[in-house]
């Protein structure tokens, strides 16, 4: 090969590395490393420092047995007369309108249990809202940095991230080391397999 050649196989490799290898790392990590996170998370319970979550709270709670989370435990707990007489009732004002509210004693792990789920582990997957809307949220760029980063592509998703972040003092989406090796090693193959296709090796 000669010299003038390989300028321009060095240069047909900066324009891949500059226009294509993005997008393949973008999309490693909107499909491989956002799985990854959600299924280490969901099966194992464990955050990105390997640690375990917190469990769920037995601190008192207050429902109203109209959304999602609370129509069963309305059924069990306050379904007839008797049943709301033996509640503690609160009543608070939100847009101009009274809303009653009944405490759940057992707070967010009775609540689960009356819904059926278990408390054993947290897998903060209760409407699975967050998990199905979890994925690439923004990638932007600075020199020759790309900064891929990952939440939830719905107001309500990262809502639910940032709060049980928040709960837990720690991201609750951040990458492990694991997956971080994961995403590098795809990277490395990738930029191969361009060396290779241009013959520079």
């Amino acid at each position: 090969m000669t010299l003038e050649q390989a300028i321009t196989k060095i240069d047909q490799l900066k324009k891949k590395v500059a226009t294509d290898l993005p997008k393949k790392i973008v999309q490693i990590a909107s499909v491989d490393i956002a799985a990854m996170i959600a299924d280490r998370v969901v099966k194992t319970q464990t955050n990105f420092r390997g640690n375990k979550f917190s469990r769920y709270s037995t601190r008192p709670m207050l429902a109203s047995g109209t959304t999602i989370k609370s129509r069963r435990v309305w059924e069990a707990l306050a379904s007839s007369k008797n049943k709301r007489r033996e509640l503690d009732w609160v009543t608070i004002k939100r847009g101009g309108k009274n809303i009653h509210l009944f405490e759940i004693k057992g707070g967010y792990a009775e609540l689960r249990k009356i819904e059926g789920f278990t408390n054993a582990n947290k897998s903060f997957e209760f409407t699975t809202e967050m998990w199905r809307k979890f994925g690439v949220k923004k990638v932007t760029y600075s020199g020759n940095v790309m900064k891929i980063t990952l939440g939830g592509k719905t107001d309500e998703a990262q809502k639910k991230i940032n709060v049980n972040s928040k709960h837990e003092g720690v991201n609750i989406i951040a990458a492990n080391k694991n997956e971080e090796k994961f995403l590098h090693d795809h990277v490395n193959r990738i930029l191969q397999g361009y060396i290779k296709e241009l013959k520079l090796n």
